[in-house]
């Protein structure tokens, strides 16, 4: 029996056990949709689909990742690995009205992570995402309320299989667990979850400088060494307390642990010559070690004056993060090869130098308000002094170089309702964010970068009608600039500023068609001249679900993408590209059991293009491919 098959069977062995619980639940995973679930288009994530124009890794042309501006439950949330989805319940993008009363929101959007709630029933659901080029996904989420309305335990196991358009992958698994106790007001929900990636084979980097591209290669074709095999573990560990003090006062608190240990890691890199053929360079790294320790308190009173209703916040907000890099070894191909084309290299015995280590704390004491009054308007104020203090030393040398900044920090919000269905607001914010880590193809590579200050001018306008709502933003945000120097290490190198519109329209439309459809259109530029690398100026997408009448509600569905050109450096653009997804769903019952079947056919049209890293630094997009979803909950 291969690997695939033992993999469905122990699925298949999961999915009859669970069976065996009593007292089945209500529909939980196999009802997930998130188009329908979907508040706006500015991004929403569920299980494994997703809506919007945003992720937690692109919002308005940043990362609100990578600047710091993750939330668990409403609670910072420093994190370096993946937060697990047998966690998550869903996320969504705060921006614009989304964020207008989110006590101290941040420049570059908030990653918003609402983890599962307090079951009520004894439950299961099992999961088989069967993908493209052979991957797959097996998932397996319990319910276990031990304690009617006090204690209860949820949590999962999952694997896969991964495997990329470029024939890049791994072998994936993880292991969570969350009990949650309630008790006189309280509730306490610690977690742990772990997991790691084997077999990770890198995604070949192309470095362009020319004006030219090659051709791209060929669909789930592995050239990269059989050999260089990356391995990393993961974990994510804390909890967080959320209790009523007394009338009007509540107390919100989270501590998080998340860890990233690369075992051993490669980057695939080859680089473009004025003739067409490529040079390959293999770069490995020794074990490297990141982690963070983070958290944050919020004690908020509630009162009310009349009709007005008040909200003052007082927090403080904290993160520890210590960060290896460094120590790398590299092996040059004597050849000039076709790019796509093998290039099987004998794997050596790398000597591995001493790693460089950085360390970053930073705090935040937060003063806040918030004020609404029904039919008039609301006020979101918020002030925070901050605290960064940042150490780096060269492995090397010895020799230790360190940054502080003791920056004041706000946000102010106002939101007027014009009509009863309209309303505007206007907003600023100025924060002390992440700037990420130096791309694999720098010198400095995976090097964490310094903090930025990030000023955020932003507005608009929302219309809500019978099933949805329309909203028009217009935000400008300015931060420092981050690409190569002549020596080929990422550092800041000016000014950046993204200046733009964007929009969405959500709802239900009729008894069965609901829509989520935004847009973004930007002007990127650079104070040291013209647009940032990887950028594009419009992005838009929209979702269709259509249920009808067939089988009991079988719903096609339908997702148009449409990204604009962006650069890879002063002479040369990869131009604009659509994609167009067609798929179907069907949420049936076999006795008690609740199932759900989604099919989807994406990029049906095949259209082929490159993923902008960084300067001169690409990758292939995803290409043609069919995936099949089945979910029961028992």
């Amino acid at each position: 029996m291969n690997r695939g098959s033992r993999a469905i069977a122990g699925f298949v062995t999961m999915a009859a056990a669970s069976t065996l619980a009593p007292g089945a639940a209500h529909a939980q995973r196999a009802g997930e949709n998130a188009v329908t679930s979907s508040d706006d288009a500015f991004g929403t994530n569920i299980g494994f689909e997703s809506t919007g124009i945003y992720t937690e890794f692109d919002t308005r042309g940043f990362s609100p990742t990578k600047a710091g501006n993750v939330r668990i439950d409403g609670i910072y949330f420093d994190p370096v690995a993946i937060t697990a989805g047998r966690l998550r319940e869903r996320t969504a993008i705060r921006v614009g009205f989304a964020a207008e009363d989110y006590p101290f929101h941040a420049p570059t959007g908030i990653v918003d992570h609402k983890f599962r709630d307090f079951p009520t029933k004894l439950g299961a659901s099992v999961a088989w995402h069967q993908q493209a080029y052979g991957a797959w996904i097996g998932e397996l989420d319990l319910r276990l309320p031990v304690v009617k309305e006090h204690f209860s335990l949820t949590g999962g196991v999952a694997s896969s299989y991964q495997v990329a358009a470029d024939g890049s992958g791994n072998r994936g698994y993880g292991f969570t667990i969350r009990p949650i106790l309630r008790f006189g007001g309280v509730e306490f929900a610690p977690f742990y979850s772990t997991g790691g990636f084997n077999n990770v084979r890198a995604r070949p980097l192309l470095i362009a400088t020319g004006s030219t591209l090659p051709a791209l290669p060929n669909v789930a074709d592995y050239f990269g060494q059989s050999w260089a095999e990356g391995k990393s573990k993961t974990l994510n560990a804390g909890g967080t307390i959320k209790a009523v003090l007394g009338s009007g006062l509540s107390l919100r608190t989270g501590v998080f642990h998340s860890v990233s240990n690369r075992i051993r890691n490669y980057s695939e890199i080859y680089t473009l010559q004025p003739s067409q053929l490529v040079t390959h360079r293999l770069i490995a790294d020794p074990r490297q070690d990141v982690h963070s320790t983070s958290g944050e308190a919020q004690f908020a009173w509630r009162f009310a004056s009349g009709n007005w209703q008040h909200r003052l916040i007082a927090g403080y907000r904290y993160r520890d993060r210590y960060t290896e890099t460094g120590g790398s070894a590299a092996l040059t191909s004597p050849n000039s090869i076709t790019y796509g084309v093998a290039d099987p290299l004998a794997q050596p015995a790398f000597a591995f130098g001493p790693v460089n280590s950085s360390d970053v704390k930073q705090s935040s004491i937060m003063l806040g308000y918030t004020g609404k009054l029904p039919g008039v308007g609301m006020i979101n104020l918020g002030l925070q002094k901050a605290r960064y203090r940042g150490t780096s030393r060269d492995g090397r040398s010895g020799l230790i170089t360190a940054t502080r900044d003791d920056p004041w920090l706000y946000n102010a919000t106002l939101g007027l309702d014009l009509m009863p269905h309209l309303s505007v607001y206007l907003g600023t914010e100025k924060g002390l964010e992440d700037s990420g880590t130096a791309p694999e193809s720098a010198l400095n590579r995976n090097d964490q970068l310094p903090p930025t200050r990030t000023t955020q001018y932003e507005g608009g306008i929302r219309w809500k009608f019978h099933g949805g709502q329309w909203v028009i933003n217009a935000f400008q945000i300015e931060k420092p600039y981050f690409t190569f120097d002549p020596a080929g290490n990422f550092v800041q190198l000016g000014q950046v500023r993204h200046r733009g519109i964007e929009t969405s329209l959500s709802g239900q439309f009729g008894k069965r068609l609901n829509v989520v459809a935004g847009a973004v259109a930007m002007q990127p530029r650079v104070s040291t001249g013209g647009r940032p690398v990887g950028t594009p100026s419009l992005y838009a997408r929209a979702d269709f679900n259509y249920r009808t009448d067939l089988l009991g509600g079988l719903t096609p569905t339908a997702s148009v993408a449409y990204t604009s050109g962006r650069l890879v450096s002063s002479r040369l653009e990869v131009p604009g590209f659509a994609t167009v997804d067609l798929g179907v769903r069907h949420v049936f019952k076999v006795g008690a059991t609740h199932a759900s079947i989604r099919a989807v056919a994406q990029n049906v049209f095949d259209a082929a293009s490159w993923k902008v890293v960084a300067a001169n630094t690409l990758y292939p997009e995803e290409r043609r491919r069919f995936t099949i979803s089945l979910t029961a909950d028992f």
